[in-house]
């Protein structure tokens, strides 16, 4: 009997246990489905970030349902990240594989986050599970074009318009192939027509203005600039591009007007605010009027002054820096304290420099600004052993700090090894190869030691790196009048000539290639169609 109890007692325990365990999961599916159905209200109400969050608790308690990852790569798209929501499509895929929305947006979001195999496969099963797919086959379209067959994109531009002589994605990729081929007034027909038949939508005008970049329109791109600035995206900020354009045809005052505008409406974008130090690096000394510069110590956003402050020290006006950190420094704020460091040394006040330089590190031991201050004074003091340790940090942990290679650069060169300090240089630039502060600090250097051939391939590599630079340009046509030969000039020649009619920003290190609707029409494609042999620069 009591053997039958205790059996008894262990089914009974195993059967509540099952009930528990199924009114656990119940729970969790509940509470999955609540979640989700908050996120998709909060969705559709405008609350993108409450959304993101309530979508991951979904996730959190049930990770197998592609509805919860389709609202979170809305989500994701609604805060104007494409690289979370191709991750979140990506993830719908792995468990609803026939879902036209997700192959659809991992095709176009592949394209625009540099995914271009995972957007090539995605158009290829669009197709096969719905042939006629006019948006795959521009994607397909647009990835034959990144691969330089330019055969097959004619040949999807033709289909596209064959099922539909009226469809926008076709007429833009017909004009970019026509603008490739060097018809550029094919291409402006082509997109005119199709505006007269759509309207002027966002990716048209973009195309229209790529179109008159590559031809070198300067008229033609500024009739259409304020159309597209006035309704760019994240995806596709044409602002920058706009003060760029500005700059180089010589309108400052329009200019520095964008600049304030593009300040004022994202004043926290750091990226944004690192693209404006350069075009002034570029461009203009004084960006700001003495009245324009009080007014951003006093109520800029904290991005926004650090940044500017960055700027003046780096273009040697460090008076102005001091005064844009005003307010920080008052508030004692850590990045302008070590921002504030290199400033003070660069006015010669060694003792309120070494004093806010330790009261940095005593909190932030490896802040690259603070660094940079004291591996100077160690340097200064004699002790190149201890400014070599603190550089070798600075270079690890700020590769893109092109002042961390020349305190290490020096360092080396105050120790008598003229050789270690040509290798940080060169090391730097191989990190940072568009810098030109780093390559004017080096060439500083091989001056030293009369290296004229070392100091002419360092600025054509810095012309080749920066193209569209004339401030570069004109450095590079400088060395080759003091050191180089007519070839050397001729050459220097060339690319001041190009980067005149060049009204495309550089870019930083490591950016990704833009494709797609709003790429660049850029000259190595227009190269491609004459076998790849390009006379541009």
């Amino acid at each position: 009997m009591s053997h039958w109890s205790a059996r008894h007692i262990k089914i009974i325990l195993a059967l509540n246990i099952a009930l528990f365990t199924l009114w656990g999961c119940e729970d969790r599916i509940q509470e999955a489905a609540n979640n989700a159905a908050l996120a998709q209200a909060q969705l559709e109400a405008g609350n993108f970030t409450n959304a993101r969050e309530s979508i991951l608790r979904a996730i959190s308690a049930r990770d197998d349902v592609a509805g919860y990852f389709i609202i979170l790569a809305r989500s994701e798209l609604a805060l104007q990240q494409p690289a979370g929501a191709f991750n979140a499509y990506s993830r719908a895929l792995d468990l609803q594989a026939d879902n036209l929305e997700v192959l659809q947006s991992i095709a176009e979001l592949g394209l625009q986050t540099d995914r271009v195999r995972e957007a090539d496969e995605a158009a290829d099963r669009m197709l096969l599970l719905f042939p006629g797919s006019t948006r795959a086959m521009l994607v397909k379209g647009f990835v034959a074009i990144d691969r330089g067959q330019l055969v097959d994109a004619q040949r999807y531009a033709a289909d596209i318009l064959a099922l539909n002589p009226d469809d926008e994605g076709g007429a833009i990729l017909s004009a970019r192939l026509s603008a490739i081929d060097g018809k550029f007034d094919d291409a402006v027909t082509t997109i005119l027509n199709a505006r007269d038949t759509v309207g002027e939508t966002e990716a048209l005008n973009a195309t229209l203005l790529e179109v008159y970049r590559a031809q070198g329109n300067a008229s033609g791109m500024q009739s259409v600039f304020p159309q597209v600035v006035a309704v760019t995206t994240a995806v596709a900020d044409f602002r920058l591009d706009y003060i760029n354009f500005l700059y180089k045809v010589g309108d400052k005052g329009a200019a520095r007007s964008e600049v304030r505008k593009a300040i004022e409406s994202r004043p926290n974008d750091l990226a944004m605010l690192a693209t404006l130090n350069r075009l002034f690096h570029e461009y203009d000394r004084q960006p700001f009027t003495p009245a324009q510069r009080e007014l951003l110590a006093q109520s800029g956003s904290r991005a926004s002054q650090l940044s500017a402050a960055r700027f003046y020290l780096e273009s040697d006006q460090l008076s102005e820096a001091l005064a844009v950190l005003r307010r920080p420094l008052a508030e004692k704020v850590h990045e302008a304290q070590a921002l504030a460091t290199r400033i003070k040394l660069g006015q010669g006040k060694t003792k309120e420099a070494d004093q806010l330089a330790q009261a940095v590190l005593e909190r932030d031991p490896r802040n690259p600004d603070a660094l940079i201050a004291r591996a100077q004074r160690r340097l200064a003091n004699g002790d190149a052993d201890a400014a070599i340790k603190d550089a070798n940090v600075i270079v690890s942990d700020a590769p893109q700090e092109y002042a961390g290679y020349v305190a290490l650069a020096n360092a080396y060169r105050a120790k008598g090894s003229e050789l270690r300090g040509r290798q940080v240089f060169e090391r730097g630039l191989d990190s940072m190869p568009q810098s030109l502060l780093l390559t004017q600090a080096y060439e500083r250097c091989l001056r030293g030691s009369d290296n004229k051939a070392r100091i002419i391939s360092l600025y054509a590599d810095l012309s080749a790196a920066l193209p569209s630079s004339v401030r570069v340009q004109d450095s590079f046509l400088r060395v080759c009048a003091e050191f180089g030969d007519r070839a050397c000039s001729a050459k220097a020649a060339r690319g001041r000539d190009f980067a005149l009619r060049s009204f495309l920003i550089d870019e930083p290190p490591g950016t990704p290639r833009a494709r797609g609707l709003f790429s660049r029409i850029t000259p190595e494609q227009i190269c491609r169609t004459a076998g790849g042999i390009c006379t541009v620069s």
